[in-house]
C-alpha cells in the first residue's frame, strides 16, 4: 500500500488560503551541524512534552480564572442594569409620586408602555456601540472612536425617532385605556404585542442613522462604496454617494424582527396563564423539566443549523444559543422560587450545580467522541483513497479531506465554546432577573400571578417584608457564588480537554452589549406581561 503523505498548506478551494508561506519556502536549509543540533534537542524534548501533556489538567486553573473574571463581571454589569431597569417599571408613573400599588390600573399600564420604549431605546443605542467603536471615522483615522463620541452621534441622529417612536406609545396607551384593550381584550395581552411594533419604529430609524455614519463619515464605508484605499486621502475626495432607503422600507426590513419578541412574549404569556405558583409542587416540578429539556432541544437545533449552514461567526452563534436560553432559565427560576422556603432553594440550588457539572461534562465528552470518530472515519477514507490511486492527484485529494475536516472541527469546537459562553452569561442574568422580579413584584396587587404561597406569601403582606427582601438579595448572593464555583471548576476542566475560550477576550464588549440588551428585553416582557 503506498504511504499517503499530506501536504500543508493545500487550498483545497478557492475561499481556503494559507495565511503564511510553508517554513521550507521561507528560509533556506540548514547547515549540517546545526542540523544535527536541532535533531538532537527535539529528540531531548519528546520526554519533556510528553510529561507536560500528562500534567495539562492541572494547569489551566489561572487561564480558567482569567475567563471566569471576565464574564463575571460583564455578567454583573448586566444584573445591574436589569435591576434597574425593573425598578423603573415598578415606580410605575412616578409623577404621581405614589407607590405603584396605589396607582390605578390604566395609570400604571401606561407607565409601563412608555418605561418599555424608553429601556427598549436606551438598550438598542448601547447594543451599537461596540461595533461602531471598532471603525475608523475619517476625521480622526489614526484615532480610535471613544464612547462618548460614539454615543453623541448615534443620540444626535436618532433623536427625532426616538421623539416619534415616544409619541406612538403614548397614543398606544391612550388607546388601551380608553377601549376594550383595557377590559375584554386585556387577558389577550394586545398592548405587548403592538406596543412591539411601536418600538420597531426606533429600530428601523437607528439602522438608518447608524448605515449613514458608516458610509458617509468612516474610512471602511467609503472604502465599502469605491473610495480611496489610503485611509489618510479619504477625507480629500468627493463625497461617495450613499442612497439609504426610507423609514418605512426600513421598517418593513427590519419587520421579521419582531417575530422572536413576539414569541417570547407568548411564551411568557402561556407561563403566566397557567398560574403554576398556585397548582403545587408537581405543576413547578413538571414545568422545571419541561424547561430544560426545550433548551436542549433549542441548542441542539441551534447546533444543526450552524453544522448545515456553516455558520462560522461565533458572534451569531452567541446570539442563537443565548436568546432562547435566557428567557427559559428565567422563567424556570421565577417559578421555582415563587413558592419555596429558603431551606428548598439552598437544596435545589446545589442540585441544579451538580446537574449542571455532570451535563456539561456529558457535552465535553461527546465533542471530544465525535470529532475523533469524525478524525478515524476521514483518516480510513484516505487509506481506501490511497489504495485506488496514486499520485499528485492523491496527495491532493487526501489534504483536501483533512483541510475540510480541520475545518468542520473548528467550527464543531468554536459552537461548543459558544454554546457554554451563552450558557454562563444566561445562568447569571437569568439569577438576576428572576430574583429582581420576585423582589419587586412579589405581593404587589397588580401582579397576582406573582403572589407567593405558603409563609413567604405571608411574610410579603404582612409586617415581616423588609426582612423577607433582604433574604431575597441573600439568596441572591449565594445563587451567585454557587453558579461562579461551577463555572470555574467546568471551564478548567473543559479547558484542559482542549474546548477554547479565546474568544472571550476579543468579544468581551460585545457579550456584554449582547445579553445586557437581552436582560433588559427579558424585563420589559415580564413586566408587561405578568402586568393583569
Amino acid at each position: 500500500m503506498p504511504r499517503v503523505k499530506p501536504l500543508f498548506p493545500v487550498v483545497a478551494t478557492p475561499q481556503v488560503v494559507p495565511f503564511l508561506p510553508s517554513f521550507s519556502e521561507a528560509t533556506s536549509a540548514p547547515k549540517p551541524e546545526l542540523w544535527e543540533f536541532t535533531q538532537a534537542t527535539e529528540a531531548a524534548e519528546v520526554p519533556a512534552r510528553h510529561y507536560a501533556n500528562k500534567l495539562r489538567p492541572s494547569l489551566p486553573w489561572m487561564d480558567a480564572a482569567k475567563v471566569q473574571f471576565v464574564v463575571v463581571r460583564n455578567a454583573l454589569g448586566c444584573v445591574l442594569v436589569a435591576m434597574v431597569t425593573n425598578a423603573c417599571f415598578y415606580s410605575g408613573n412616578v409623577f404621581s409620586l405614589r407607590p405603584s400599588c396605589h396607582q390605578s390600573r390604566g395609570e400604571l399600564i401606561m407607565a409601563t408602555l412608555l418605561w418599555s420604549t424608553l429601556s427598549y431605546c436606551f438598550i438598542i443605542l448601547v447594543a451599537h456601540l461596540p461595533s461602531m467603536m471598532n471603525l475608523q471615522f475619517i476625521a480622526s483615522p489614526d484615532r480610535p472612536p471613544g464612547l462618548w463620541f460614539c454615543a453623541k452621534k448615534l443620540l444626535r441622529g436618532s433623536g427625532p425617532y426616538f421623539i416619534a417612536t415616544l409619541g406612538l406609545m403614548l397614543g398606544l396607551g391612550l388607546l388601551v385605556i380608553n377601549t376594550t384593550l383595557l377590559t375584554t381584550l386585556f387577558p389577550f395581552k394586545l398592548h405587548y404585542y403592538l406596543g412591539d411594533l411601536v418600538n420597531l419604529v426606533y429600530t428601523a430609524g437607528l439602522t438608518l442613522v447608524a448605515r449613514r455614519i458608516y458610509y458617509q463619515e468612516t474610512c471602511q464605508g467609503r472604502e465599502r462604496l469605491g473610495g480611496l484605499q489610503n485611509p489618510r486621502k479619504i477625507h480629500q475626495s468627493p463625497a461617495a454617494s450613499y442612497r439609504p432607503p426610507s423609514i418605512w422600507q426600513q421598517y418593513v426590513i427590519n419587520f421579521p424582527k419582531t417575530l422572536p419578541v413576539a414569541l417570547a412574549g407568548g411564551y411568557v404569556q402561556l407561563v403566566s396563564d397557567q398560574r403554576l405558583l398556585e397548582r403545587g409542587t408537581i405543576a413547578i416540578a413538571s414545568f422545571t423539566v419541561f424547561s430544560v429539556v426545550l433548551k436542549l432541544a433549542l441548542q441542539e437545533a441551534t447546533r444543526w443549523y450552524v453544522l448545515k449552514h456553516h455558520v462560522r461567526s461565533i458572534r451569531s452563534m452567541c446570539v442563537l444559543v443565548g436568546v432562547p436560553t435566557v428567557l427559559l432559565d428565567t422563567q424556570a427560576r421565577i417559578v421555582m422560587l415563587g413558592t419555596q422556603s429558603n431551606q428548598v432553594v439552598v437544596a435545589g440550588t446545589f442540585g441544579m450545580a451538580v446537574a449542571e457539572v455532570a451535563l456539561r461534562a456529558a457535552k465535553a465528552a461527546f465533542v471530544k467522541w465525535h470529532v475523533r470518530h469524525r478524525e478515524e472515519a476521514v483518516e480510513l477514507e484516505a487509506q481506501q483513497l490511497a489504495v485506488q490511486s496514486c499520485g499528485p492527484a492523491l496527495e491532493t485529494e487526501v489534504a483536501s479531506l483533512r483541510m475540510k475536516f480541520k475545518l468542520w472541527q473548528q467550527q464543531v469546537l468554536a459552537f461548543h465554546s459558544a454554546e457554554l459562553t451563552a450558557d454562563m452569561y444566561a445562568e447569571y442574568i437569568a439569577i438576576g432577573c428572576s430574583q429582581s422580579i420576585l423582589f419587586w413584584y412579589a405581593g404587589h396587587a397588580f401582579y397576582p400571578t406573582l403572589q407567593l404561597g405558603g409563609d413567604a406569601g405571608d411574610a410579603v403582606s404582612g409586617t415581616k417584608a423588609a426582612w423577607w427582601r433582604f433574604t431575597q438579595v441573600a439568596m441572591l448572593g449565594f445563587q451567585f457564588a454557587v453558579e461562579i464555583g461551577v463555572d470555574y471548576v467546568c471551564v478548567a476542566l473543559e479547558m484542559a480537554a482542549g474546548l477554547p475560550f479565546d474568544h472571550l477576550h476579543d468579544l468581551g464588549a460585545f457579550l456584554a452589549a449582547l445579553f445586557m440588551t437581552l436582560a433588559v428585553l427579558n424585563i420589559n416582557i415580564s413586566a408587561t406581561i405578568y402586568l393583569t
